[in-house]
């Protein structure tokens, strides 16, 4: 089945400094009403938010997969499953921007994450999966997500530092560049059933903390983490 995304963008936001309640992943973004109606944010910790603003020339994307049928993860299943996403890690000298990835090598390190739902924390721990990654360093999550339901989505990224998101290659989220603080990037996008080829991009300079979200609402709706059961790692990844 093919299938169609077509963007639009969505209006500026205000700064928001909601906060996202634990547990809250469910995969139609579904959630608190009171969020809804007052357009705040899902992702967790202060985040000042902007976007690209109204757009009304669609663009299209085009899925080259049909959606895989609905499976919720095993808790018990650990990383073994087909779900999460793929991390890669790249050393960067003095990084100030989200890096051409093809420029930079092999990986230093490659995990995988259940999804992007990192709170603000010292980033001096390193980074959640690989604690070498402190500071200069660039992070490539890739994977799929897929879509089972025909809707508009909110589709938004809150880091410190700088992040993009794009789906079937083209860029659709630009969050770039060193942030003072935690700072959110959204997209409205109409997605059709499909299985979308995607890939997250992340940098960490040298500031104290480290933040990285994404998360999504679907008809205007509660915005949520991203959950697990909807993303899917590239074929043959181990672990």
């Amino acid at each position: 089945m093919v299938s169609v995304l077509a963007l639009a963008g969505c209006a500026k936001k205000q700064v928001d400094e909601t906060q996202n309640p634990d547990g809250v992943t469910d995969a139609d973004g579904s959630g608190d009403s009171d969020s809804a109606s007052s357009g705040t944010s899902r992702a967790r910790g202060s985040t000042a938010t902007r976007s690209g603003g109204r757009n009304t020339k669609a663009r299209k994307v085009t899925s080259k997969k049909p959606p895989r049928p609905i499976v919720v993860p095993d808790e018990n299943g650990g990383e073994e499953g087909p779900n999460g996403l793929l991390a890669e890690g790249f050393a960067v000298a003095a990084v100030s921007a989200v890096p051409d990835f093809s420029t930079l090598g092999e990986p230093s390190s490659s995990f995988v994450v259940a999804n992007l739902d990192f709170d603000e924390d010292d980033a001096a721990n390193g980074f959640p999966g690989d604690p070498s990654l402190t500071s200069n360093y660039a992070l490539r999550f890739s994977g799929s997500i897929n879509i089972t339901e025909e809707a508009e989505y909110e589709l938004c990224l809150h880091s410190d530092d700088g992040s993009q998101l794009l789906l079937e290659d083209t860029l659709l989220v630009d969050n770039d560049g060193v942030h003072d603080g935690a700072v959110e990037t959204c997209e409205l996008l109409y997605l059709a059933p499909g299985e979308y080829r995607l890939e997250i991009r992340y940098i960490q300079a040298d500031g104290p903390l480290m933040t990285m979200h994404f998360a999504w609402s679907m008809d205007g709706g509660d915005k949520v983490i991203v959950p697990t059961e909807v993303l899917f790692k590239p074929d043959g990844t181990a672990g």
